[in-house]
């Protein structure tokens, strides 16, 4: 039997509750509303400063909370919704228009860029190994198959 937080076809109170405790968790002064440094803390710091501050400029959703600098739990939900279930397009349309920073409908290399250096930032200061951009760019193109590829260089 599956367990009802892997399903993603249907959302139940189970669902709610999952939801709701991560925005309680998030919501430090507990007055119903989280700002970029409460967002940044998401999934244990999984998401980078630049994309945070894409979401709080509601380029991919406009925030129903009418706070400035601030998202509301219906905002959240939409966030967390898309987060979790990248698979919807609902979800695909959210971090396509996070990363297109030009709003022009294509993502261009500057762009993918630009959200990979504070990734790179992050894995040298774990020490870790870091992965080039031209072979993250290179597996991209290879698994999206475009009919025209707006580059001149992988490297």
């Amino acid at each position: 039997m599956k367990k009802t937080n892997k399903v993603l076809r249907y959302f139940s109170y189970e669902h709610f509750y999952v939801i709701y405790c991560k925005f309680w968790e998030l919501d430090t002064d507990h007055d119903f509303l989280i700002d970029k440094e409460n967002l940044i803390r998401y999934g244990n710091h999984a998401l980078t400063y630049r994309i945070v501050d894409r979401i709080f400029s509601q380029v991919p959703r406009k925030f129903t909370s009418n706070v400035d600098g601030k998202m509301g739990y219906e905002d959240f939900v939409y966030f967390i919704l898309s987060e979790e279930d990248k698979s919807s397009e609902p979800s695909l349309e959210y971090w396509f228009k996070c990363v297109d920073l030009d709003g022009n409908g294509v993502i261009m290399r500057n762009e993918m860029q630009f959200f990979y250096e504070e990734q790179l930032h992050r894995m040298e200061c774990m020490a870790q190994e870091p992965v080039l951009f031209g072979d993250i760019l290179c597996q991209i193109v290879d698994m999206i198959g475009p009919k025209i590829i707006f580059y001149y260089s992988i490297y």
